[in-house]
C-alpha cells in the first residue's frame, strides 16, 4: 500500500525535479484505493462536480419502515406446499395491534392465500353506535364494504382496510403505529319540517375513521 508521506512534494524545489513514474503511479494508487464504490442499499452517481451518493431504491413492492409497525402483513409460501407446485400458498400473518387499544379477538390470524389475486386485510369493527367495542381481522378476496353514514351514530360494523397482499408481496395501507379512529361528521342537514319543540332544526351523520 503507498504512503502518502513518501510521496510528499518538497518546497522550494523546482517541479521538474519533484516528478517521477514511480510518485505519479504511488498518487494513482491512493487515488484509486479511496474511490467510493457501490454497496447493499447504496448508489453512487458521477457528476461533474463529484460523485453523488444515494440510498437505492427499495426493489421490494413493500413500503420501507424503520422498523416494524404493528398491523403490517407478513407473508411466507406454506411450508407444507407441494414442492412441485410452480405457485405455491402463501401464508399471510398480521403483526399484533390494537384499534382504539383493543386487542383484536383473533390476532394471531395465519391465513392460506393463494398466490395469485389480490387479497384485503380488514380490521372489522365493532360497535355500539357511539364507540368501538370490539376487532376482529379478516383476510380475503372481498373488497371493503363501504361504510354508511349513520345520524348521531356510527355504523355496525366498520370494516377498515388496513392492508394489501398481492402475488407474494405485502403493502400497508394506514399511518404508522396503532389504529387510532374516532366518529367524525359527515354531513348535516336541514329537516325538511318545522321541527317540534326541543327538537333540532338538523340532521347530523358520522363515520368511524
Amino acid at each position: 500500500m503507498a504512503d502518502f508521506n513518501s510521496i510528499r512534494f518538497l518546497a522550494d524545489r523546482p517541479l521538474l525535479a519533484e516528478i517521477s513514474a514511480d510518485r505519479f503511479n504511488s498518487i494513482l494508487t491512493e487515488i484509486k484505493r479511496n474511490k467510493p464504490l457501490p454497496g447493499r442499499g447504496i448508489t453512487l452517481r458521477q457528476e461533474g462536480v463529484g460523485v453523488r451518493v444515494d440510498l437505492a431504491a427499495s426493489v421490494s413492492g413493500s413500503p420501507v419502515y424503520a422498523a416494524t409497525q404493528p398491523w403490517d402483513l407478513v407473508a411466507q409460501v406454506d411450508p407444507d406446499a407441494d414442492p412441485e407446485d410452480a405457485t405455491p400458498p402463501y401464508l399471510v400473518r398480521v403483526r399484533p395491534g390494537t384499534a382504539n387499544g383493543i386487542l383484536p379477538s383473533n390476532w394471531d390470524i395465519e391465513q392460506s392465500c393463494a398466490a395469485t389475486g389480490l387479497f384485503y386485510a380488514k380490521a372489522v369493527i365493532a360497535t355500539d353506535g357511539e364507540a368501538v367495542t370490539g376487532v376482529t381481522i379478516v383476510i380475503n378476496g372481498t373488497a371493503p364494504t363501504v361504510q354508511q353514514p349513520v345520524e348521531f351514530g356510527i355504523q355496525n360494523p366498520v370494516e377498515y382496510l388496513f392492508g394489501l397482499f398481492l402475488e407474494g408481496s405485502v403493502y400497508r395501507v394506514i399511518g404508522a403505529g396503532h389504529i387510532t379512529i374516532s366518529p367524525k361528521l359527515w354531513l348535516t342537514t336541514e329537516k325538511p319540517t318545522i321541527p317540534a319543540p326541543g327538537e333540532l332544526p338538523f340532521s347530523q351523520y358520522f363515520t368511524l375513521r
